[in-house]
């Protein structure tokens, strides 16, 4: 049997690298919040479906004072499952394991009106590791509060996604009217680079993010798994 100090040690060998290690721990991260939220919709959820519908068939045709009606106890367990629902959807998008479009488009649908935002999303994409997409949804998160709740107001928003050559590429603008106030452009800078460093550490990936006087555009593009080798890399490029 294997001493508890030598599976320190195996440990602290394999997690020398300190990007492994922080790639483990998101990898660690998002696991765990997949595995807490499929608890509650796959069991809480369904457990909440299972006794309204015990308590419709139970309920009586004709309510009397010994057997009162049972409308508002389904009104609240009705309404106690779209709390958990909306919480669930809130820890992780149900998309997330399987599909960064879907995942992205499900974490920008309350603010799209809000921001006239415009998304381009191709109808395939190649799943993505869970760390990755989790980056990205809450990069998404903690940016669109921001746009949407301080002045001055976007006009217009977009976020495309393409893939060419295995090359993948994320592009999100934002256009202002009147101009891009210079407070807003160090809050926006601030608020999207940590996860924009922590994506590129990760993938490999070229980030650019370009401010203008009526606007922004920040770029991310990576390889796909199966992607061409590092030295095949293209350099950045500030163009669209």
């Amino acid at each position: 049997m294997k001493s508890i100090e030598g599976d320190r040690n195996s440990l602290a060998i394999a997690m020398s690298d300190p990007t492994e290690l922080l790639r483990w721990w998101h990898q660690h991260q998002a696991q765990m919040l997949l595995q807490e939220t499929d608890f509650l919709r796959n069991g809480v959820l369904q457990e909440i479906i299972a006794i309204r519908r015990r308590l419709e068939v139970s309920c009586p045709l004709r309510p009397t004072a010994e057997h009162p009606a049972c409308e508002p106890h389904l009104a609240d367990l009705s309404r106690l499952y779209s709390l958990l629902e909306n919480f669930c959807d809130r820890l992780q998008s149900p998309f997330s394991p399987d599909s960064l479009p879907l995942a992205l488009q499900h974490t920008l649908q309350p603010w799209q009106e809000r921001l006239h935002l415009q998304t381009r999303f191709p109808a395939t994409w190649q799943p993505e590791p869970l760390e990755q997409t989790q980056l990205l949804v809450l990069l998404m998160k903690a940016l669109l509060p921001i746009l949407a709740e301080t002045a001055p107001a976007l006009q217009a928003t977009t976020l495309s996604l393409s893939e060419a050559n295995h090359l993948k590429t994320l592009v999100l603008t934002g256009q202002y009217a009147p101009v891009l106030e210079p407070a807003l452009t160090t809050r926006i800078e601030q608020t999207v680079q940590p996860f924009l460093d922590t994506f590129c550490l990760f993938t490999e990936a070229i980030s650019e993010v370009m401010f203008q006087t009526e606007g922004f555009f920040l770029k991310l593009r990576w390889h796909s798994p199966s992607a061409t080798p590092e030295s095949d890399y293209p350099h950045a490029d500030p163009s669209p």
